[in-house]
Parts: structure tokens; C-alpha cells; sequence
């Protein structure tokens, strides 16, 4: 039998703090096809999404410990494939199209086992009672359900006990609106994008930080250059120290001197480091969300590069992190970039053109999407084997995930 493999990408669920409270697994076959497709056998698909969840993306993996929501077909219910996943972990999430007898029989069982339901495709006008009795969570796709229909889908559906979820949430101005509404959760790339474009004068401390990040884009940098802006700014000084003297280093003897901590790291140490931390310090009041894109990109970025044996200048890592200065910073990325005076590579690769980093750039932001043609269009360019983005991903994604449970680092929890 012919082996298939699987894609697979996370996308984040996140409450009305804007914190991540789960994330929705997209699986795809290799061969260009949507497991949903009807030119697919279910009975394989379904084996196929429990295989991949199981062995290939364990949810401590790919979730870093909080809910999966992942798509259930019925036939994947029937055959009880389900219950080796666990509950106290997993979503079911079924389809509202698929209703029928044999889908709210199933549903309850499973519900009653201990899984929590979420329904796809929800549609507050015409509605699936006995599925909408047994769901813990409706979803309401703000791309089809539109006008008051987003306010009656709360008002008329939701209960202490059933929550909305609104999906395709792609700007504030969505996030707002359906918060308005009395939506719980929402899902969509909103928090990826600025809150308001402008052009107003950022505080000083906004522009140590793009200081920092200009030294470290320069392939050539001194070690005097680094140290002088470190110390125009204490909360930066302190996480360093912090961060040397921490188990995470290993040093035996206390440091104490920015000097000291320099050298002891090391470039390539120091370089990660601060790329993360300065991120960080812009974060203030983002979703935390907005940084492990940034560091999953980045990774991406830099092991297709590698796979590809391209040079490291441009940095592929700093283009995956760069990607998201907009949203920190809610300023156009053009006028971010005329700033910052950074390679002429990287820019181009940021604003899209077809270089070789831009065109990893474009797939990378395609995969994070499930484009899954415009993926395998892209790979195909870059001779890149597609089945060795699942890999690529997962590492990515278990790197971030690493590094936000290093505390000692200070990133935000």
C-alpha cells in the first residue's frame, strides 16, 4: 500500500484576554487533496488524522499542553478512532453539514465519555437543535455569517455552558465587534495585524530596541556597539544578567558585568537571545501569540534555508522574526523598514519579492494559512520536498514552545 504523509499546522484559539486557550489542527494530504475531499476515502482519512495526531504531532508537541481541537468526521466517530485521544486535552470537532441521526447519537456517547464538541459551520438561521443541545463550543464563521446574524447566533445560542467561538477574525475591528457581540473565543490572524496604522513618534525606549535589532541584522558586529545600548536600557541589562546567571547556562561563578555576560554567551547565543528578549520588551500589551509566530517563522525560515543551502546572509531566522514588527509596533512595515537599515535582502523578502528568502518567506506564511496549493506551488520552486515541511514544523513549533517554559529567559507566560 502506498505510503501517504501528512501536513500539519496549528492554528490559535485564543479567549477574550487574547490569551491562547487551544488551537485548531489542519491536516492535509500530500497528495494535493483536502481530507475532507470526497475523492478521498473517509475511512482512510480518518485513520490518517488519528495516525499523524497520535504518532507523528502529539498534542503535548504540537500544543504545548492546551486543547486540540481537532476535526472528527463522522466516520471517524463511528469506528470510535476517537478514544485514543484524551479528553482532557482534545476537542471533537465535527461538522454541522454532516448532521444526521447517526452525528447527534455519536456525539452525545462521546460527550457523555467526557469530550468536549465543537461544531463547524454553525449557522444561527438554520440550526441543528440536537447537535446545538450537545455542543460545548458553536463556531461562527464571520466570512458567511454576517450583519445582525452575529449578534443572534450569541443572543438566541449561547449559554453558561455553550460558548461562541467566532472564526475569521482578521482585524481589531473584528475582534472588537464580535467581543461586542458576546463572543468567548475567536480564531483568525487578527492579532497579527497592526491596531492602528500611524505614523506617530515612538517612545525612546521603542527606539532602543529597533537599535538593538539594526546591530543585530549587521553580519559584522562589535561586541563595544552591543554593550553601549544595553546599558541605555536597565530592564534589557538585567534579563541578560539574569538570564547568564541563570541553570540555563551552566556558569559556575556569578556574573556580573554586561561585559562578562557578553563574552560568556558567545555570538551566536547572544544573537538568539536578544532577538527574543527585545521582542519580547515590544510585546507590551500584544498577545503573547504574536511572538511565537514570529520565532515559528523564524525557525521555518531558517531550516528550509538550510535544507536549501542558502547562504545565511540575509538571515532567513530574522525575516520569520521581522515579519511581525508591524503588529508590535502598529506602523506600516514599509516605514518600519526605512527605519531599520537593514540588507537589502531581508527587505526584500519582508515586502514580498521573489528572491530565494522571499519565496521561503511567501511559503512559510502559506503553510502557517493551510494554502495547501499555493504550499506545494512554492515548494515545487524551491525543489523543496514537501513532506519534509511537517518535520520542519513540528521542530519549529517544539523550539518555541521550549523556550516560552525557559522562565529564566522572561518571556511572558
Amino acid at each position: 500500500m502506498k505510503e501517504v504523509r501528512l501536513l500539519v499546522v496549528r492554528q490559535p484559539i485564543f479567549n477574550r484576554a487574547k490569551r491562547v486557550v487551544g488551537y485548531e489542527l489542519l491536516f492535509h494530504a500530500l497528495e494535493g487533496r483536502d481530507l475532507n475531499s470526497s475523492s478521498i476515502d473517509k475511512d482512510q482519512a480518518s485513520r490518517w488524522v488519528v495516525d499523524a495526531y497520535l504518532h507523528l504531532f502529539r498534542p503535548p508537541r504540537l500544543t504545548g499542553g492546551k486543547l486540540a481541537f481537532v476535526p472528527a468526521p463522522l466516520t471517524m466517530l463511528m469506528q470510535d478512532l476517537v478514544i485514543v485521544l484524551p479528553p482532557s486535552h482534545s476537542v471533537l470537532q465535527v461538522d454541522a453539514n454532516e448532521t444526521g441521526d447517526d452525528l447527534i447519537e455519536v456525539c452525545f456517547r462521546f460527550k457523555v465519555t467526557g469530550y468536549p464538541i465543537a461544531v463547524k459551520n454553525f449557522l444561527p438561521w438554520a440550526p441543528v437543535y440536537p447537535l446545538v443541545a450537545i455542543a460545548n463550543i458553536l463556531k461562527v464563521d464571520l466570512g458567511v455569517v454576517t450583519g445582525t446574524e452575529r449578534q443572534r447566533a450569541v443572543t438566541a445560542f449561547g449559554t453558561p455552558t455553550r460558548k461562541l467561538l467566532a472564526e475569521r477574525v482578521e482585524t481589531m475591528e473584528d475582534f472588537l465587534e464580535a467581543e461586542r457581540a458576546g463572543y468567548d473565543y475567536f480564531q483568525g490572524s487578527f492579532f497579527c495585524q497592526p491596531e492602528s496604522l500611524s505614523s506617530r513618534v515612538l517612545p525612546s525606549h521603542k527606539f532602543t530596541y529597533l537599535r538593538v535589532l539594526h546591530l543585530l541584522s549587521e553580519p559584522d558586529w562589535e561586541l563595544g556597539r552591543v554593550e553601549q545600548v544595553l546599558k541605555t536600557d536597565p530592564s534589557l541589562a538585567f534579563k541578560l544578567l539574569r538570564f547568564v546567571n541563570s541553570a540555563a547556562v551552566g556558569i559556575r561563578h556569578r556574573v556580573s558585568t554586561l561585559r562578562h555576560a557578553l563574552v560568556l554567551l558567545g555570538e551566536r547565543l547572544l544573537r538568539r537571545w536578544l532577538l527574543v528578549a527585545v521582542t519580547t520588551l515590544l510585546l507590551e500589551d500584544k498577545p503573547c501569540e504574536l511572538l511565537v509566530t514570529a520565532l515559528v517563522r523564524g525557525s521555518l525560515c531558517e531550516q528550509i534555508a538550510q535544507a536549501l543551502r542558502l547562504p545565511s546572509d540575509p538571515d532567513p531566522f530574522l525575516c520569520g522574526l521581522f515579519s511581525v514588527l508591524d503588529a508590535l509596533l502598529d506602523q506600516p512595515l514599509t516605514e518600519i523598514l526605512e527605519d531599520l537599515p537593514l540588507s537589502t535582502g531581508l527587505k526584500d523578502a519582508l515586502l514580498g519579492l521573489p528572491t530565494p528568502l522571499g519565496r521561503i518567506y511567501a511559503l512559510v506564511r502559506a503553510y502557517e494559512r493551510a494554502e495547501w496549493e499555493t504550499v506545494k506551488a512554492l515548494a515545487g520552486q524551491l525543489s523543496l520536498p514537501e513532506q519534509m515541511l511537517s518535520t520542519y514544523y513540528e521542530r519549529a513549533v517544539q523550539w518555541t514552545d521550549q523556550l516560552f517554559a525557559q522562565e529564566e529567559i522572561g518571556l511572558p507566560s
